[in-house]
This record gives C-alpha cells, sequence and structure tokens, in this order.
C-alpha cells in the first residue's frame, strides 16, 4: 500500500506529489483512506488541492477526530496539474 511506504521514508515535497499526482492519474486510489493530518501523503494532497492541481478531492481533517480522510477516488488532474506533473517527470530526467 501506498501510504506504509511514504510512511517510511523522506521523500522530497516534490517527490511525493510527483506520485500523488502519478497515481491520480493511473486511478490507483480505489477507495477513501483514514490518515494521521500530519503525514506526509495527506499534507502533500492538501498541497495539490490548495494549489489548483487535483479536482474532485474529499479532505476531512475535523478536529474532533484523531484521523483524516483523503478521498481521492473521483480525484482527477487540472490543466495546472498535468503542467506540474510534467515539470515533476522532467526535473527527474
Amino acid at each position: 500500500m501506498r501510504e506504509e511506504f511514504i510512511m517510511a521514508t523522506n521523500l522530497s515535497r516534490d517527490d511525493e506529489l510527483r506520485g500523488i499526482l502519478s497515481d491520480i492519474t493511473r486511478h490507483r486510489f480505489p477507495s477513501r483512506r483514514q490518515l494521521n493530518p500530519q503525514s506526509n501523503l495527506f499534507l502533500t494532497a492538501k498541497y495539490a488541492v490548495e494549489e489548483g492541481y487535483v479536482t474532485h478531492a474529499t479532505l476531512d481533517e475535523s478536529e474532533s477526530q484523531s484521523l483524516a480522510t483523503l478521498d481521492l477516488t473521483e480525484a482527477t488532474l487540472t490543466a495546472a496539474g498535468v503542467d506540474k506533473l510534467a515539470e515533476l517527470n522532467q526535473l527527474d530526467q
């Protein structure tokens, strides 16, 4: 599972963002997940939404709960997200 890998490593934000954007493109989020709201996966997904790279994502970090909910089942990349993924892939080469 992706979150197990991410939690075990210290990826840069660009590496994490590239992974999330790629996974959204490949529809690798078949179900919603409950995560630590301070996890790299949750924080980077939140960043992607705030920066306008992703649409149709649901993030819920209610203060009354210790876990946040991340739902990327219907998420898609915006034009900016497609451009950002291409940029990140170019940097990786």
